[in-house]
Protein backbone atom coordinates (compact mmCIF):
# COMPACT_ATOMS: atom_id res chain seq x y z
CA UNK A 1 0.00 0.00 0.00
CA UNK A 2 1.22 3.34 -0.93
CA UNK A 3 2.37 6.10 1.70
CA UNK A 4 0.00 8.22 -0.53
CA UNK A 5 -2.82 5.95 0.13
CA UNK A 6 -1.76 5.93 4.12
CA UNK A 7 -1.50 9.57 4.16
CA UNK A 8 -4.70 11.25 2.65
CA UNK A 9 -6.71 8.57 5.20
CA UNK A 10 -8.63 6.15 2.85
CA UNK A 11 -7.33 3.61 4.72
CA UNK A 12 -7.17 5.25 8.18
CA UNK A 13 -8.75 3.35 11.03
CA UNK A 14 -12.23 4.88 11.35
CA UNK A 15 -12.60 5.48 15.26
CA UNK A 16 -14.95 3.88 17.58
CA UNK A 17 -17.06 7.39 17.92
CA UNK A 18 -17.49 7.49 14.54
CA UNK A 19 -18.36 3.94 14.26
CA UNK A 20 -21.15 4.45 16.89
CA UNK A 21 -22.23 7.74 15.09
CA UNK A 22 -22.85 5.90 11.93
CA UNK A 23 -24.84 3.28 13.33
CA UNK A 24 -26.89 6.05 14.60
CA UNK A 25 -28.29 7.07 10.95
CA UNK A 26 -29.54 2.93 10.96
CA UNK A 27 -30.90 3.39 14.28
CA UNK A 28 -32.94 6.14 12.87
CA UNK A 29 -34.04 4.63 9.30
CA UNK A 30 -35.14 1.75 11.25
CA UNK A 31 -37.38 3.34 13.56
CA UNK A 32 -39.53 4.36 10.33
CA UNK A 33 -38.72 0.87 8.51
CA UNK A 34 -39.85 -1.19 12.08
CA UNK A 35 -43.13 0.65 11.77
CA UNK A 36 -43.53 0.19 7.78
CA UNK A 37 -42.46 -3.11 7.62
CA UNK A 38 -44.81 -4.41 11.06
CA UNK A 39 -47.37 -2.17 11.86
CA UNK A 40 -48.21 -0.43 8.61
CA UNK A 41 -50.69 -3.15 7.45
CA UNK A 42 -52.03 -3.68 10.84
CA UNK A 43 -52.95 -0.13 11.38
CA UNK A 44 -54.58 0.48 8.28
CA UNK A 45 -57.20 -2.50 9.06
CA UNK A 46 -57.43 -3.13 12.49
CA UNK A 47 -57.38 0.66 13.63
CA UNK A 48 -59.00 2.15 10.70
CA UNK A 49 -60.89 -0.66 9.31
CA UNK A 50 -59.62 -0.64 5.69
CA UNK A 51 -59.54 -3.22 2.85
CA UNK A 52 -56.65 -5.04 3.12
CA UNK A 53 -56.40 -6.20 -0.64
CA UNK A 54 -56.82 -2.01 -1.46
CA UNK A 55 -53.42 -1.56 1.39
CA UNK A 56 -51.57 -3.85 -0.24
CA UNK A 57 -52.54 -2.86 -3.67
CA UNK A 58 -51.00 0.44 -2.50
CA UNK A 59 -47.67 -0.70 -0.83
CA UNK A 60 -46.99 -3.15 -4.16
CA UNK A 61 -47.52 -0.07 -6.55
CA UNK A 62 -45.46 2.25 -4.59
CA UNK A 63 -42.26 -0.14 -5.18
CA UNK A 64 -42.31 0.36 -8.56
CA UNK A 65 -42.02 4.20 -8.28
CA UNK A 66 -39.83 3.62 -5.09
CA UNK A 67 -37.56 1.15 -8.05
CA UNK A 68 -37.16 3.93 -10.03
CA UNK A 69 -36.69 6.70 -7.45
CA UNK A 70 -33.43 4.55 -5.99
CA UNK A 71 -31.85 4.54 -9.02
CA UNK A 72 -32.42 8.43 -9.76
CA UNK A 73 -30.98 9.14 -6.05
CA UNK A 74 -27.92 6.62 -6.49
CA UNK A 75 -27.71 8.73 -9.67
CA UNK A 76 -27.58 12.13 -7.65
CA UNK A 77 -25.27 10.98 -4.61
CA UNK A 78 -22.98 10.01 -7.66
CA UNK A 79 -23.46 13.34 -9.01
CA UNK A 80 -23.29 15.66 -5.67
CA UNK A 81 -20.49 18.30 -4.78
CA UNK A 82 -20.27 19.85 -1.53
CA UNK A 83 -17.59 20.47 1.35
CA UNK A 84 -19.23 18.53 3.36
CA UNK A 85 -18.99 14.88 0.88
CA UNK A 86 -21.47 13.19 -1.91
CA UNK A 87 -23.33 11.84 0.85
CA UNK A 88 -23.12 13.62 3.97
CA UNK A 89 -25.26 16.78 3.03
CA UNK A 90 -28.49 14.93 2.31
CA UNK A 91 -28.46 13.61 6.43
CA UNK A 92 -28.33 17.09 7.19
CA UNK A 93 -31.24 18.72 4.64
CA UNK A 94 -33.52 15.59 5.11
CA UNK A 95 -33.61 14.79 8.94
CA UNK A 96 -36.59 17.21 9.30
CA UNK A 97 -38.62 16.09 6.29
CA UNK A 98 -38.13 12.22 6.81
CA UNK A 99 -39.74 13.05 10.36
CA UNK A 100 -42.48 14.93 9.21
CA UNK A 101 -43.48 11.97 6.66
CA UNK A 102 -43.46 9.41 9.02
CA UNK A 103 -46.13 10.97 11.08
CA UNK A 104 -47.80 11.98 8.31
CA UNK A 105 -48.75 8.33 7.28
CA UNK A 106 -50.57 7.60 10.44
CA UNK A 107 -52.61 11.18 10.63
CA UNK A 108 -55.25 9.57 7.83
CA UNK A 109 -58.06 11.90 7.77
CA UNK A 110 -61.83 11.43 9.11
CA UNK A 111 -63.52 11.24 6.03
CA UNK A 112 -65.02 8.53 3.31
CA UNK A 113 -63.00 5.11 2.66
CA UNK A 114 -62.59 6.24 -0.65
CA UNK A 115 -60.53 9.70 0.66
CA UNK A 116 -58.98 7.68 3.34
CA UNK A 117 -57.76 5.70 0.52
CA UNK A 118 -56.54 8.14 -1.78
CA UNK A 119 -54.67 9.92 0.92
CA UNK A 120 -52.53 7.09 1.88
CA UNK A 121 -51.44 6.10 -1.71
CA UNK A 122 -50.49 10.07 -1.88
CA UNK A 123 -48.69 10.47 2.06
CA UNK A 124 -47.11 6.76 2.35
CA UNK A 125 -45.48 7.20 -1.28
CA UNK A 126 -44.22 10.52 0.00
CA UNK A 127 -42.37 8.78 2.87
CA UNK A 128 -41.28 6.22 0.86
CA UNK A 129 -39.45 8.56 -1.33
CA UNK A 130 -38.60 10.80 1.65
CA UNK A 131 -36.79 7.53 2.69
CA UNK A 132 -35.07 6.82 -1.06
CA UNK A 133 -33.87 9.78 -0.59
CA UNK A 134 -31.80 9.84 2.59
CA UNK A 135 -31.37 6.32 3.14
CA UNK A 136 -29.69 6.05 -0.60
CA UNK A 137 -26.65 8.66 0.84
CA UNK A 138 -26.51 7.35 4.36
CA UNK A 139 -25.83 3.67 2.90
CA UNK A 140 -23.05 5.31 0.14
CA UNK A 141 -21.53 6.87 3.27
CA UNK A 142 -19.89 3.19 4.12
CA UNK A 143 -18.43 2.29 0.69
CA UNK A 144 -16.63 6.79 1.47
CA UNK A 145 -15.64 6.51 5.21
CA UNK A 146 -12.94 3.87 4.06
CA UNK A 147 -11.75 1.23 1.14
CA UNK A 148 -9.97 -0.60 4.33
CA UNK A 149 -12.27 -3.74 3.64
CA UNK A 150 -12.09 -4.96 7.19
CA UNK A 151 -13.09 -1.76 8.38
CA UNK A 152 -15.90 -1.54 6.13
CA UNK A 153 -16.94 -4.78 7.81
CA UNK A 154 -16.35 -3.22 11.00
CA UNK A 155 -18.80 -0.37 10.22
CA UNK A 156 -21.83 -2.99 8.62
CA UNK A 157 -21.93 -5.07 12.00
CA UNK A 158 -21.83 -1.11 14.25
CA UNK A 159 -25.03 -0.35 11.39
CA UNK A 160 -26.70 -3.85 11.52
CA UNK A 161 -26.27 -3.83 15.53
CA UNK A 162 -27.97 -0.18 15.02
CA UNK A 163 -30.48 -1.31 13.02
CA UNK A 164 -31.88 -4.44 15.36
CA UNK A 165 -32.02 -2.06 17.50
CA UNK A 166 -33.89 0.24 16.26
CA UNK A 167 -36.40 -2.64 14.46
CA UNK A 168 -36.65 -3.39 18.47
CA UNK A 169 -37.55 -0.28 19.39
CA UNK A 170 -39.95 0.54 17.83
CA UNK A 171 -41.65 -3.10 17.17
CA UNK A 172 -41.77 -4.12 21.07
CA UNK A 173 -42.60 -0.39 22.23
CA UNK A 174 -44.94 0.65 20.17
CA UNK A 175 -47.83 -1.50 20.94
CA UNK A 176 -47.60 -0.43 25.13
CA UNK A 177 -46.52 3.27 24.50
CA UNK A 178 -50.10 3.50 21.16
CA UNK A 179 -51.62 1.54 24.34
CA UNK A 180 -50.65 4.00 27.45
CA UNK A 181 -52.12 7.02 25.32
CA UNK A 182 -55.05 5.39 24.53
CA UNK A 183 -54.90 3.12 21.58
CA UNK A 184 -56.53 5.24 19.18
CA UNK A 185 -55.14 6.48 16.51
CA UNK A 186 -54.04 9.84 18.09
CA UNK A 187 -51.93 7.74 20.26
CA UNK A 188 -50.27 5.76 17.25
CA UNK A 189 -49.79 9.46 15.50
CA UNK A 190 -48.39 10.45 18.76
CA UNK A 191 -45.95 7.54 19.16
CA UNK A 192 -45.14 8.12 15.94
CA UNK A 193 -44.44 11.92 16.50
CA UNK A 194 -41.89 10.67 19.36
CA UNK A 195 -40.19 8.59 16.92
CA UNK A 196 -39.91 10.84 14.22
CA UNK A 197 -38.24 13.40 16.27
CA UNK A 198 -35.88 10.62 17.75
CA UNK A 199 -34.98 9.72 13.88
CA UNK A 200 -34.15 13.37 13.10
CA UNK A 201 -31.56 13.62 16.03
CA UNK A 202 -29.68 10.42 15.15
CA UNK A 203 -29.46 11.56 11.57
CA UNK A 204 -28.08 15.20 12.80
CA UNK A 205 -25.52 13.10 14.78
CA UNK A 206 -24.31 11.01 12.00
CA UNK A 207 -24.29 13.96 9.61
CA UNK A 208 -22.22 15.91 12.33
CA UNK A 209 -19.48 13.01 13.54
CA UNK A 210 -18.50 11.07 10.30
CA UNK A 211 -15.82 11.73 7.57
CA UNK A 212 -15.43 10.96 3.58
CA UNK A 213 -12.08 9.88 3.13
CA UNK A 214 -12.40 8.82 -0.47
CA UNK A 215 -10.29 10.94 -2.20
CA UNK A 216 -12.61 10.04 -6.16
CA UNK A 217 -10.17 9.72 -9.27
CA UNK A 218 -11.21 12.01 -12.41
CA UNK A 219 -13.12 9.15 -14.58
CA UNK A 220 -15.58 9.32 -10.44
CA UNK A 221 -15.86 12.91 -11.11
CA UNK A 222 -16.90 12.43 -14.52
CA UNK A 223 -20.02 10.33 -14.56
CA UNK A 224 -21.25 8.46 -17.33
CA UNK A 225 -25.16 9.51 -17.97
CA UNK A 226 -27.77 7.38 -16.60
CA UNK A 227 -28.58 4.75 -19.18
CA UNK A 228 -24.69 4.06 -19.15
CA UNK A 229 -24.69 3.58 -15.42
CA UNK A 230 -27.58 1.29 -15.41
CA UNK A 231 -25.84 -0.82 -17.83
CA UNK A 232 -22.62 -0.92 -16.22
CA UNK A 233 -24.55 -2.18 -13.21
CA UNK A 234 -26.59 -4.79 -14.60
CA UNK A 235 -23.11 -6.52 -16.18
CA UNK A 236 -22.22 -6.96 -12.35
CA UNK A 237 -23.28 -10.39 -12.07
CA UNK A 238 -22.68 -9.76 -8.51
CA UNK A 239 -24.70 -7.01 -7.80
CA UNK A 240 -27.36 -8.66 -9.70
CA UNK A 241 -26.81 -11.66 -7.52
CA UNK A 242 -27.03 -9.34 -4.62
CA UNK A 243 -30.32 -7.51 -5.28
CA UNK A 244 -32.19 -11.22 -5.49
CA UNK A 245 -30.56 -11.87 -2.23
CA UNK A 246 -31.96 -8.71 -0.54
CA UNK A 247 -35.18 -8.74 -2.94
CA UNK A 248 -35.80 -12.64 -1.82
CA UNK A 249 -34.73 -11.87 2.28
CA UNK A 250 -36.99 -8.79 2.40
CA UNK A 251 -39.71 -10.59 0.73
CA UNK A 252 -39.50 -13.12 3.50
CA UNK A 253 -38.97 -10.50 6.28
CA UNK A 254 -42.00 -8.59 5.32
CA UNK A 255 -44.19 -11.64 5.34
CA UNK A 256 -43.73 -12.90 9.19
CA UNK A 257 -43.55 -9.71 10.64
CA UNK A 258 -46.33 -8.37 8.84
CA UNK A 259 -48.18 -11.22 9.77
CA UNK A 260 -47.13 -11.71 13.18
CA UNK A 261 -49.66 -8.94 14.70
CA UNK A 262 -52.09 -11.60 13.02
CA UNK A 263 -50.65 -14.74 14.12
CA UNK A 264 -50.58 -13.92 17.88
CA UNK A 265 -54.36 -12.59 17.67
CA UNK A 266 -55.76 -15.42 15.57
CA UNK A 267 -53.62 -18.55 16.30
CA UNK A 268 -52.06 -18.24 19.43
CA UNK A 269 -54.81 -15.75 21.45
CA UNK A 270 -52.28 -13.72 22.77
CA UNK A 271 -51.76 -10.11 21.33
CA UNK A 272 -48.25 -9.96 23.53
CA UNK A 273 -46.70 -12.38 21.39
CA UNK A 274 -46.19 -9.57 19.06
CA UNK A 275 -43.48 -8.00 21.38
CA UNK A 276 -42.25 -11.58 22.09
CA UNK A 277 -41.64 -11.88 18.30
CA UNK A 278 -39.40 -9.04 18.41
CA UNK A 279 -37.46 -9.74 21.28
CA UNK A 280 -36.93 -13.57 20.02
CA UNK A 281 -35.93 -12.34 16.63
CA UNK A 282 -33.88 -9.05 17.60
CA UNK A 283 -32.18 -9.98 21.07
CA UNK A 284 -30.00 -12.68 19.51
CA UNK A 285 -28.77 -10.44 16.69
CA UNK A 286 -28.30 -7.82 19.00
CA UNK A 287 -26.09 -10.20 20.88
CA UNK A 288 -24.87 -11.91 17.79
CA UNK A 289 -23.31 -9.21 16.11
CA UNK A 290 -20.85 -8.44 18.92
CA UNK A 291 -18.99 -12.14 17.72
CA UNK A 292 -19.66 -11.75 14.10
CA UNK A 293 -16.91 -9.62 12.90
CA UNK A 294 -14.46 -12.84 14.06
CA UNK A 295 -16.65 -15.27 12.05
CA UNK A 296 -16.54 -13.40 8.82
CA UNK A 297 -12.63 -12.99 9.03
CA UNK A 298 -12.67 -16.53 9.82
CA UNK A 299 -14.77 -17.80 6.99
CA UNK A 300 -15.75 -15.46 5.13
CA UNK A 301 -19.81 -13.90 4.92
CA UNK A 302 -21.12 -16.53 2.71
CA UNK A 303 -20.75 -19.74 4.72
CA UNK A 304 -21.92 -18.57 7.98
CA UNK A 305 -25.43 -17.15 5.57
CA UNK A 306 -25.79 -20.17 4.26
CA UNK A 307 -25.64 -21.83 7.83
CA UNK A 308 -28.05 -19.15 8.99
CA UNK A 309 -30.52 -19.72 6.66
CA UNK A 310 -30.41 -23.40 6.95
CA UNK A 311 -30.86 -22.78 11.04
CA UNK A 312 -33.95 -20.51 9.98
CA UNK A 313 -35.89 -23.04 8.09
CA UNK A 314 -34.87 -25.25 11.28
CA UNK A 315 -37.10 -22.77 13.42
CA UNK A 316 -39.76 -23.05 10.93
CA UNK A 317 -40.09 -26.60 10.77
CA UNK A 318 -40.07 -26.21 14.69
CA UNK A 319 -43.69 -23.89 14.83
CA UNK A 320 -44.86 -25.78 12.25
CA UNK A 321 -45.33 -29.08 14.44
CA UNK A 322 -48.08 -27.10 16.09
CA UNK A 323 -48.86 -23.75 14.68
CA UNK A 324 -51.41 -23.20 17.79
CA UNK A 325 -48.33 -24.49 20.50
CA UNK A 326 -47.34 -21.02 22.08
CA UNK A 327 -43.97 -23.15 23.44
CA UNK A 328 -43.36 -24.23 20.61
CA UNK A 329 -43.57 -20.86 18.69
CA UNK A 330 -41.42 -19.41 20.72
CA UNK A 331 -38.58 -21.82 20.44
CA UNK A 332 -38.82 -22.27 17.09
CA UNK A 333 -38.76 -18.13 16.68
CA UNK A 334 -35.99 -17.54 18.99
CA UNK A 335 -34.65 -20.32 16.03
CA UNK A 336 -35.25 -18.43 13.90
CA UNK A 337 -33.90 -15.24 15.35
CA UNK A 338 -30.24 -16.70 15.68
CA UNK A 339 -30.34 -18.06 11.64
CA UNK A 340 -31.04 -14.34 10.71
CA UNK A 341 -27.68 -13.50 12.57
CA UNK A 342 -24.79 -14.12 10.14
CA UNK A 343 -27.37 -12.98 6.81
CA UNK A 344 -28.36 -9.77 9.03
CA UNK A 345 -24.53 -8.89 9.72
CA UNK A 346 -23.19 -9.18 6.60
CA UNK A 347 -25.91 -8.61 3.95
CA UNK A 348 -25.08 -4.79 3.71
CA UNK A 349 -21.11 -5.10 3.80
CA UNK A 350 -21.34 -7.07 0.59
CA UNK A 351 -22.50 -3.91 -1.68
CA UNK A 352 -19.30 -2.28 -0.91
CA UNK A 353 -17.45 -5.31 -2.79
CA UNK A 354 -19.58 -5.08 -5.50
CA UNK A 355 -18.82 -1.83 -5.88
CA UNK A 356 -15.30 -2.21 -5.83
CA UNK A 357 -15.69 -5.32 -8.14
CA UNK A 358 -17.03 -3.12 -10.87
CA UNK A 359 -14.92 -0.61 -10.46
CA UNK A 360 -12.24 -3.33 -11.69
CA UNK A 361 -14.41 -4.97 -14.15
CA UNK A 362 -15.21 -1.00 -16.09
CA UNK A 363 -12.58 1.38 -14.46
CA UNK A 364 -16.13 3.24 -13.60
CA UNK A 365 -16.91 3.74 -9.66
CA UNK A 366 -21.09 4.62 -9.62
CA UNK A 367 -21.29 3.95 -5.95
CA UNK A 368 -24.60 5.85 -5.23
CA UNK A 369 -26.31 3.43 -8.18
CA UNK A 370 -24.65 0.33 -7.22
CA UNK A 371 -25.54 0.90 -3.62
CA UNK A 372 -29.44 1.33 -4.93
CA UNK A 373 -29.25 -2.08 -5.10
CA UNK A 374 -29.66 -2.70 -1.39
CA UNK A 375 -32.02 -0.39 -0.65
CA UNK A 376 -33.90 -0.97 -3.75
CA UNK A 377 -34.46 -4.67 -3.27
CA UNK A 378 -35.59 -4.38 0.43
CA UNK A 379 -37.98 -1.85 0.00
CA UNK A 380 -39.05 -3.77 -3.39
CA UNK A 381 -39.35 -7.03 -1.10
CA UNK A 382 -40.92 -5.31 1.81
CA UNK A 383 -43.56 -3.98 -0.65
CA UNK A 384 -44.13 -7.28 -2.21
CA UNK A 385 -44.36 -8.74 0.96
CA UNK A 386 -47.14 -6.44 2.14
CA UNK A 387 -48.76 -6.61 -0.83
CA UNK A 388 -48.82 -10.35 -0.90
CA UNK A 389 -49.76 -10.21 2.88
CA UNK A 390 -53.17 -8.07 2.09
CA UNK A 391 -54.20 -9.84 -0.65
CA UNK A 392 -53.73 -13.22 0.51
CA UNK A 393 -55.45 -12.32 3.75
CA UNK A 394 -58.38 -10.68 1.78
CA UNK A 395 -58.73 -13.23 -0.58
CA UNK A 396 -59.08 -15.45 2.31
CA UNK A 397 -61.65 -13.43 3.60
CA UNK A 398 -60.06 -11.76 6.42
CA UNK A 399 -61.71 -8.81 8.02
CA UNK A 400 -59.91 -6.62 10.48
CA UNK A 401 -63.80 -6.29 11.52
CA UNK A 402 -64.44 -9.31 12.72
CA UNK A 403 -64.05 -10.87 16.01
CA UNK A 404 -63.60 -14.16 14.41
CA UNK A 405 -61.94 -14.79 11.69
CA UNK A 406 -62.93 -17.71 9.02
CA UNK A 407 -61.06 -20.98 8.45
CA UNK A 408 -59.38 -19.84 5.50
CA UNK A 409 -58.16 -16.80 7.21
CA UNK A 410 -56.63 -18.56 9.55
CA UNK A 411 -55.11 -21.12 7.36
CA UNK A 412 -53.96 -17.91 5.18
CA UNK A 413 -51.99 -16.61 8.56
CA UNK A 414 -49.88 -19.52 9.31
CA UNK A 415 -48.88 -20.37 5.80
CA UNK A 416 -47.49 -16.40 5.68
CA UNK A 417 -46.14 -16.78 8.82
CA UNK A 418 -44.38 -20.15 8.92
CA UNK A 419 -43.87 -21.63 5.47
CA UNK A 420 -43.53 -18.98 3.05
CA UNK A 421 -40.98 -17.57 4.47
CA UNK A 422 -38.75 -20.99 5.26
CA UNK A 423 -39.07 -22.07 1.40
CA UNK A 424 -37.93 -18.29 0.68
CA UNK A 425 -35.05 -18.91 2.71
CA UNK A 426 -33.99 -22.37 1.10
CA UNK A 427 -34.06 -20.13 -2.14
CA UNK A 428 -31.57 -17.34 -0.51
CA UNK A 429 -29.59 -20.76 0.01
CA UNK A 430 -29.17 -21.04 -3.59
CA UNK A 431 -28.09 -17.35 -4.07
CA UNK A 432 -26.07 -18.08 -1.52
CA UNK A 433 -24.10 -20.94 -3.30
CA UNK A 434 -24.30 -18.85 -6.97
CA UNK A 435 -22.34 -15.19 -5.40
CA UNK A 436 -18.61 -16.66 -5.27
CA UNK A 437 -17.34 -12.85 -5.00
CA UNK A 438 -15.37 -13.58 -2.31
CA UNK A 439 -13.22 -15.83 -4.16
CA UNK A 440 -11.87 -13.40 -6.20
CA UNK A 441 -11.55 -10.43 -3.96
CA UNK A 442 -8.10 -10.20 -2.92
CA UNK A 443 -6.92 -10.13 -6.69
CA UNK A 444 -9.47 -7.31 -6.99
CA UNK A 445 -8.63 -5.59 -4.20
CA UNK A 446 -4.73 -5.79 -5.15
CA UNK A 447 -5.18 -4.85 -8.70
CA UNK A 448 -7.29 -1.90 -8.03
CA UNK A 449 -4.39 -0.40 -5.51
CA UNK A 450 -2.13 -1.35 -8.10
CA UNK A 451 -4.28 1.09 -10.64
CA UNK A 452 -4.33 3.66 -8.05
CA UNK A 453 -0.64 3.82 -7.22
CA UNK A 454 -0.15 3.87 -11.77
CA UNK A 455 -2.04 6.74 -11.50
CA UNK A 456 -0.91 8.66 -8.56
CA UNK A 457 2.96 8.07 -10.26
CA UNK A 458 1.42 9.32 -13.41
CA UNK A 459 -0.19 12.33 -12.05
CA UNK A 460 2.56 13.31 -10.09
CA UNK A 461 5.53 12.94 -13.52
Amino acid sequence: MSSTMQSNGEYAKVRASERLSFGAGDLATNIAWGAMSTYIVFFYTDVLGLAAAAIGTIMLLSRFLDGISDVAMGAVVDRTRSKHGRARPWLLWLAIPFAISLVLVFTVPDVSNAWRIAYIAVFYNVLVLVFTAIVIPYGTLNTRMTRDFQQRSSLNVTRMFAATAGTLLVTVATIPLVNALGGDQRAWILSFVAFGAIAAGLFLITYRNTRERITDPLSATQQPPLKESLKAALSNKYWVILFLIFLVFSVAESLYTGASAYYARYILGDTSFVALVSFLLYIPALIGMVFMQRFYRRFGKITPMIVGAVIFVVGSVIIAIDPSNINLAIIGTLVRGVGRIPIFGAIWGMLPDTIEYGEWKTGRRIEGVLYSAGSMGQKAGYGVGAAVLGWIMSAAGYSGLLATQPDSAITAITAIFIYVPAALFVVLIVLFLLYRLERIYPTVESDLAARRRASETAHTE
